[in-house]
């Protein structure tokens, strides 16, 4: 998918520079010591999480404007309404809760959901991501290579799950695009062999199909569109791994460059087993409390996409969040985003046990993002994180 905003040469050469920069900390690593280093095609995959991200390279003192636009001429007329997310939903939960209020968790870190993240695809770096944070993980986010199909079929992703991981009990998150970067649909059996490969991993993986949709490199430009490959993919996905969940996971705030308007119109009922939201501590940053309300009550917000989802009967979850210090726009080494998102996570859980599916955190080392926690990466927000981890596990 082309890049809405490109970025300037002088940019695109300091880039080139820090692309590879692994940055220190507990639980850093290197050739030298035995860590993985990206080969070109997990870099590609790496280059494709860009989104919001790519806007800061290219923008970094113009945050993203979160208001919803009007709607443009590519949004069919006849959208689906909005959806007011404090009405009460009408459907009757569906979801089974992960354990008794006060039981044991079934995951193996002990938390209500699975908890765990991205770790820049490198099975090294999540086991001691979960030693350093003294609990394991349960989940471990990747991102297809996209450029094309014949690359989006090698399955090298499938070694970023770390020793220990047990299929039955953990989770693997995929990120998969609707559209390869050169607008290729697939054909059936290119989707029947992904889902192939992905049910090698974990059968009932969570894959986030088209994730970010109204953001930058969906072509959600077209909800009938979108709508039909979504529901094509995830028929052809389920054709030849029936277990695997699929997630419907926008990013925070209204629609940007270009993508429909009304979000929760590319929604696809009967397809959908997860709704998430991607969220970072990024303009304005959860450093006010009116700034941290704004971000939970405004529409396509929080609070929003949390009520879609029990309206719809599926659980919600948390497809990426972190600090974002690599963006002046951000709150830096802000302790309090972690503070407020697990408080608001654990309320809600605890009102409505197992409506909350998993939490994944971005702990990308980039320069561009700043989203990694450690004793030296972000460290006040790192002891913020830890300290809700360990309070949330004794609960």
């Amino acid at each position: 998918m082309r890049r809405i905003h490109p970025v300037s040469a002088a940019l695109a050469a300091a880039l080139a520079i820090t692309a590879g920069v692994a940055a220190g900390g507990a639980y850093a690593e290197d050739a030298e010591n035995g860590g993985a280093v990206a080969s070109p095609t997990q870099q590609q995959a790496l280059d494709a999480n860009q989104t919001v991200r790519n806007y800061i390279l290219a923008h970094p003192d113009t945050p993203i404007p979160t208001e919803t636009p009007t709607a443009g001429p590519t949004e069919e007329p006849t959208a689906t309404p909005t959806v007011t997310p404090t009405v009460t939903p009408t459907v009757t939960p569906t979801v089974t809760p992960t354990a008794e209020p006060g039981g044991p968790s079934r995951y193996a870190s002990g938390m209500p959901w699975s908890d765990g993240g991205f770790f820049e695809h490198s099975s090294t770096r999540a086991t001691r991501f979960a030693a350093w944070r003294g609990a394991p993980v349960d989940n471990v986010a990747a991102y297809t290579t996209r450029t094309n199909w014949r690359a989006q079929l090698q399955d090298w992703w499938a070694a970023t799950v770390p020793a220990g991981f047990r299929a039955e009990r953990d989770d693997f998150i995929l990120s998969v695009p609707l559209w390869t970067d050169d607008r290729n649909a697939g054909s059936d059996q290119n989707w029947k062999d992904l889902g192939t490969k992905i049910a090698a991993v974990d059968p009932d993986a969570l894959v986030r199909l088209g994730w970010e949709m109204n953001c930058c490199f969906s072509h959600a430009t077209d909800a009938g569109d979108w709508r039909g490959q979504f529901s094509r993919a995830v028929d052809l996905l389920r054709s030849a791994a029936p277990g695997l969940q699929i997630v419907f996971n926008p990013n925070e705030g209204g629609a940007q460059n270009g993508t429909v308007a009304a979000v929760e119109s590319l929604y696809v009922d009967g397809k959908v087993d997860v709704i998430a939201l991607d969220a970072y501590d990024w303009w304005s940053p959860y450093t006010s409390q009116a700034s941290i309300d704004r971000h939970f009550t405004q529409k396509y917000g929080w609070d929003y996409w949390y009520d879609f989802a029990r309206a719809k009967g599926v659980p919600f979850a948390v497809g990426e969040f972190s600090v974002y210090s690599g963006s002046r726009a951000s709150g830096g080494d802000n302790p309090r985003f972690f503070e407020v998102v697990y408080d608001w996570l654990q309320r809600r859980e605890n009102a409505d046990p197992g409506s909350i599916r998993f939490v994944s955190l971005f702990n990308d080392s980039a320069r561009y993002c700043g989203c990694a926690i450690s004793d030296t990466q972000n460290p006040r927000a790192a002891a913020s994180y830890k300290a809700m981890i360990a309070k949330i596990r004794r609960s």
